[in-house]
């Protein structure tokens, strides 16, 4: 994983997808993650929904479970995996952004707030299952992160975490245009082989 050495805050990260949000919505649609190539000729949005039915399969959704999406953007995965799997999902976001489009964009069984996951409000093992697609990389504090995923949880849930990684060694063209843009100004690998954000 990548890490900044500008500290992040809740406030910042909210800024950072508010502002570019017609940007996000145009490059990324409204999933704003990127998606699973098994084969490598998929679409983007093939490959953005077999990800997302990878993660209602890693989880063993089943019908009736309370689910949260933590980091949700836009709703869309929570949408798709309420729709298909016919769970409740309980949805985070800090942007308002993300969070108007998708209560202008609503179906039964989904509940998104505009709210920081690390201070969530939810009650102990209120959950059966709860993911995380690229938006562990934006919590402050990863042990809180884990923390509230455990406690929300109940006995036996299941958790799935889709992190942004980087290759060891990484330089060059691959720093300046792809992470630098995304996490300010790179730190010291943590264990030689992945680095923390």
């Amino acid at each position: 994983m990548i890490v900044p050495d500008i500290s992040q805050n809740a406030v910042a990260v909210a800024d950072h997808y508010d502002e570019l949000d017609p940007v996000y919505r145009r490059v990324w649609g409204e999933h704003v993650h990127h998606g699973l190539w098994s084969t490598g000729r998929e679409t983007p949005a093939e490959a953005v929904e077999a990800l997302v039915n990878t993660v209602g399969d890693r989880l063993r959704l089943l019908p009736g479970e309370a689910c949260v999406d933590i980091g949700c953007g836009y709703g869309a995965t929570a949408r798709h995996l309420a729709v298909t799997r016919r769970v409740r999902v309980t949805g985070f976001t800090l942007s308002a952004e993300q969070a108007h489009y998708a209560a202008a964009h609503p179906v039964p069984d989904v509940d998104i707030h505009l709210r920081d996951w690390l201070v969530n409000g939810m009650p102990d093992a209120s959950a059966n299952a709860a993911w995380a697609i690229e938006s562990s990389e934006h919590m402050v504090d990863k042990p809180r992160f884990f923390a509230e995923a455990h406690r929300v949880l109940s006995p036996g849930g299941r958790f799935v975490v889709c992190a942004w990684l980087a290759e060891t060694d990484v330089g060059g063209w691959k720093v300046r245009h792809l992470l630098e843009p995304t996490c300010p100004r790179r730190a010291p690998a943590l264990d030689g082989h992945t680095r923390g954000i």
